[in-house]
């Protein structure tokens, strides 16, 4: 169950965007979490999956799990920090924490359901994902129910350098583009990482390297030409097309 947090944060986004009606998108959130619970459950698999369905069942000793329980940590006192934190800085601004920030114990915590995702939107027309406490928040903060998450396991180092893209290469999804469209994509990414500082979000949650590669590919002239990109759904295309058209027309 290999993911991250900006895939959670990518499908939370294509739920919200999406042309559905509340009860159905309420539906597929409910879906997302419980799936997000399961691929973060430190017990039975079987029985989590079970239970949601509403069927009782016992370790089955057969799972993932079962066979080689993960290692955990008590991690209730840094929960109740990181919760009460949230809570303070809410109360303090009116507004939550960006995605930025969010770290593995984050999406550990919003996996049980501690700490929940919520999407502001701003004067401007832009919008991002916040920090927000739940009902479960209450009962951590109160040291009523322990936390217990995965440690994290590092990768060797042979292996981190392996992942590393060199210096000056351009990511696969722009590697197959013409010189032209090359210099619209670095364009299009420097762009993305100002609004990203700008804003406090991981770029990722602007837009894709794919989508700036389909973007750099089409070199659109009218907020038209940007319809059909994967990524560039109605909202980002109200909030960001035109700065898109103005970066693709300078390096033009």
């Amino acid at each position: 169950m290999a993911y991250g947090l900006n895939d959670v944060v990518n499908q939370r986004r294509m739920i919200d965007e999406s042309p559905a009606g509340a009860e159905f998108k309420a539906a597929l959130r409910g879906k997302l979490d419980a799936l997000l619970a399961l691929a973060e459950a430190t017990d039975c698999r079987r029985v989590r999956l079970l239970a949601y369905f509403d069927e009782a069942s016992e370790p089955c000793g057969n799972c993932d799990n079962c066979l080689n329980p993960p290692a955990v940590w008590d991690a209730t006192d840094a929960a109740r920090k990181l919760l009460s934190t949230i809570y303070r800085v809410q109360q303090a601004s009116h507004i939550g924490f960006g995605a930025v920030h969010l770290m593995d114990v984050l999406r550990q915590l919003v996996a049980t359901g501690a700490v929940g995702l919520e999407k502001v939107h701003l004067d401007n027309g832009h919008s991002f994902e916040t920090l927000a406490l739940t009902d479960a928040s209450r009962a951590v903060l109160r040291g009523e129910v322990p936390v217990r998450l995965r440690e994290a396991v590092a990768a060797a180092p042979g292996e981190r350098k392996r992942r590393r893209s060199p210096a000056g290469t351009l990511p696969p999804a722009a590697a197959a583009l013409d010189q032209a469209a090359q210099v619209r994509f670095i364009n299009l990414k420097a762009w993305r990482a100002e609004v990203a500082r700008e804003h406090g979000l991981p770029a990722y949650v602007i837009f894709h390297n794919a989508t700036l590669a389909a973007i750099a590919e089409r070199c659109p002239a009218t907020l038209a030409d940007l319809e059909g990109i994967g990524g560039m759904g109605a909202k980002m295309l109200e909030a960001y097309g035109g700065d898109v058209l103005r970066v693709c027309g300078s390096a033009s």
